[in-house]
């Protein structure tokens, strides 16, 4: 009997044991989490009420936002760890495309400032081209590949710290692909492709899009891969109401969600007895609410907490989750910086892979720097000729390499361009548009021609080829020609008395040097022939023909952040030109012209200053030689152009105030200036007699580009009211 009794109690001291480091005796739990978008932040509250229970996960299955949650939590992040790096991140960023403006080439930001834009249409093989999507998911991807940096090594998705796996969808064939292999940042961002928003991603041959099309809540997946019980938690958008149904976009969101909650709903019947199931309420956030993403936290805890009874009977020991945090952190993770013995580029467009590595910045035999590597990258995607720009860490014979991959755009290499540009005031309207055609990578250095036409009450035709010279900041060649037509008019006091015609046919043979993507050294030789005849008024004011030749030099800066509503960075442009007879011209005269402008901001106000000037040197310009003044941000108060005379000066201060959330997609701000400016005959008189002006107006930063609706008040009795497009350049 005595034996017996020792016996139990050997036994009750040794089961705690058992119990903590008993791995092959308790359940192998999976994790399922289903996709949702800005709702999956609430995965991250399930998962902190998982690790403080100490629940073992032993696999995970995600689809789409939960595939970014699941892959994460599986690379070894902790649930705190994911829940500070997504409170970081600044989603109005991530979630579009365009490179940051001061990444941009000079080159690329000199063409922001034209009215005719880049539609994102392309022209392949004689044929009109669209993107897969409105998105091509650079940043996310980038974004993804920092957080996933410490298992970039890691093929296998069965040798990560808990076996992982992501479901996205074929888009050729609609069947689910479920990726446990290859890139574990490419695979959640082909799980997350959202059809018609984000372009699809092509792994192992097949077009990738959201894995909630076809599993949106991947039960068989996680059972598969040997789970005993799953906690499953479905974050996905339930279906409208009736009422909330009221125009075609929500109709078009409805029938997505039908499609989602229908393989959802699939996925829930496979559900057994021991599983574990949750729906955390998250109330009217949307699925694309990312600004708001973390307010689903709290939900996720919730829900969790609402079913702790139940999942603390999959909790282990202290020892027994010591042991398995020791487990996850001893899988195939790099923490140590990396040294890169190699760097190779796997390029399928048609610039030289010097160029892309020039641009890349980065050494073989220094450690990797992640940031420094996010700078090269977002220089080679400010070229806009890519539809991605990644990377991959690679182990070749024991060597450490990054493997650099350029994707041209599926959808080029030609593009169009468009744009409409109108002004109006109390005197009447102008209305101009633009279409164009631009042509990249002619050559391995990124040579390229673009053609624009311009038609409406002023138009043009211009033609130009760019060719860079060599792969490092390098030379460039520009000549171009234009052909065109703008009416001037010509005032006498506050009265417009006539309109001038001035045509012009120019060609102009330049070239010069880049100064990284802030600047640009540029000279070069033009040639003009000016035919300026009155259209309206009396025969008797000054017309006739002319004909221009001169050279010049030219520094450009810039660092904006915006052309038109920046809040940080400068702009400024100092021009020498000297026009000749010897140079093919009529007359000889020399000016030298110069503006500046600055920007700085403080949470939604942002301070403005500009200063423009321009001297001839002996007073001796002929009528196309004069400096013109009047119009928006030009001397608000006067038309456009109602001033003119050899010499300018010119400034104002200005204010912008953000009315509208900086998440929104078109910024509206209210903005005003102070301003004071003149033009004068002689030299003696210049900054002299200066006239003050200011304006008042609404401004809206549109996909067509900006557009303002105020008022210009200036001294002598001069006012304009004016809507219009592009300001004065």
């Amino acid at each position: 009997m005595k034996r017996k009794v020792l016996l139990i109690l050997l036994l009750s001291l040794l089961l705690p044991v058992v119990a903590g480091a008993g791995e092959d005796d308790r359940p192998r739990v999976g994790l399922v989490l289903s996709g949702g978008g800005a709702r999956g932040a609430a995965h991250v509250g399930v998962l902190k009420v998982i690790d403080e229970l100490h629940i073992p996960i032993d696999v995970i299955a995600g689809t789409s936002m939960g595939s970014i949650i699941g892959g994460l939590y599986a690379s070894g992040m902790t649930a705190e760890e994911i829940e500070k790096a997504l409170a970081a991140v600044d989603w109005s960023d991530v979630l579009q495309d365009d490179t940051i403006r001061t990444e941009l080439s000079f080159r690329r930001k000199e063409q922001d400032r034209d009215f005719v834009k880049r539609t994102g249409i392309g022209v392949r093989d004689g044929k009109i081209k669209l993107p897969y999507g409105l998105l091509q998911g650079q940043k996310l991807l980038l974004l993804l590949k920092k957080l996933t940096r410490p298992v970039s090594g890691v093929g296998d998705f069965d040798r990560l710290a808990i076996p992982f796996r992501a479901v996205a969808t074929d888009i050729v064939t609609g069947d689910a692909v479920v990726l446990g292999k290859g890139d574990l940042a490419l695979a959640m961002r082909a799980s997350a492709s959202i059809p018609s928003i984000f372009s699809a991603v092509e792994i192992d041959g097949k077009l990738l899009v959201d894995g909630g099309v076809s599993n949106n809540l991947p039960v068989e997946v996680a059972r598969k891969m040997g789970a005993d019980v799953l906690i499953v938690v479905d974050i996905s958008t339930p279906l409208a109401t009736r009422e909330q149904i009221r125009n075609a976009l929500n109709v078009a969101d409805q029938l997505t969600t039908i499609m989602t909650r229908s393989n959802t709903e699939r996925s829930i019947r496979l559900l057994r007895d021991q599983d574990i199931f949750m729906v955390p309420e998250l109330g009217s956030l949307g699925t694309s609410d990312f600004v708001n993403s973390m307010q689903a936290v709290p939900a996720g805890e919730k829900a969790a907490r609402a079913l702790q009874e139940r999942l603390a009977r999959l909790s282990v020991d202290e020892s027994g989750w010591l042991a398995y945090q020791r487990r996850k952190r001893s899988e195939d993770i790099e923490e140590s910086p990396l040294v890169l013995a190699f760097i190779r580029i796997d390029n399928d467009s048609g610039i030289s892979d010097d160029v892309l590595a020039a641009r890349l910045g980065l050494k073989v035999g220094q450690p990797l720097d992640l940031d420094k590597l996010r700078q090269g990258i977002d220089r080679i995607y400010g070229m806009d000729l890519f539809q991605s720009v990644s990377y991959r860490l690679v182990e070749e014979d024991g060597e450490a390499g990054l493997v650099l991959e350029v994707r041209e755009k599926s959808w080029g290499p030609g593009f169009l361009d468009m744009g409409i540009s109108f002004f109006g005031n109390w005197e009447g309207n102008t209305l101009s548009i633009g279409a164009g055609y631009t042509r990249t990578a002619v050559n391995p250095l990124g040579g390229e021609y673009r053609l624009l036409l311009k038609f409406g009450d002023n138009y043009s035709a211009f033609a130009e080829f760019y060719q860079p010279l060599s792969v490092e900041e390098p030379f460039f060649v520009n000549p171009k020609v234009e052909l065109g037509r703008r009416i001037i008019g010509f005032y006498e006091g506050n009265n417009k008395v006539a309109e001038y015609s001035f045509s012009q046919a120019r060609l102009a043979l330049e070239a010069g040097k880049e100064l990284g993507n802030w600047g640009e050294f540029r000279f070069g030789y033009q040639y003009a022939y000016d035919d300026i005849s009155v259209e309206i008024g009396s025969p008797e004011l000054q017309e006739g023909k002319f004909r221009e030749g001169r050279v010049f030099l030219q520094l450009g800066v810039d660092t904006m952040d915006s052309p038109y509503f920046p809040t940080q960075g400068q702009y400024a442009r100092l021009r020498y030109q000297l026009f000749d007879e010897s140079l093919g011209g009529d007359d000889d005269f020399q000016q030298v012209l110069g503006e500046w402008t600055a920007a700085y901001s403080k949470e939604r106000n942002v301070f403005l200053v500009h200063a423009r000037a321009g001297y001839t040197l002996d007073s001796d310009a002929p009528i196309y030689g004069y400096q013109l003044l009047g119009g928006f941000l030009n001397l608000s108060g006067y038309d456009r152009y109602e001033l003119s005379g050899q010499h300018l000066g010119y400034g104002y201060v200005g204010f912008l105030r953000r009315l509208n959330a900086f998440s929104s997609l078109v910024p509206v701000y209210l903005g005003g200036t102070l301003e004071a400016g003149n033009v004068w005959q002689r030299s003696s008189d210049f900054g002299r007699s200066w006239i003050g002006s200011g304006s008042l107006f609404l401004g809206m930063d549109t996909i067509l580009g900006p557009l303002y609706l105020g008022v210009g008040l200036a001294e002598n009795d001069h006012q304009n009211f004016f809507y219009l497009g592009i300001p004065y350049q």
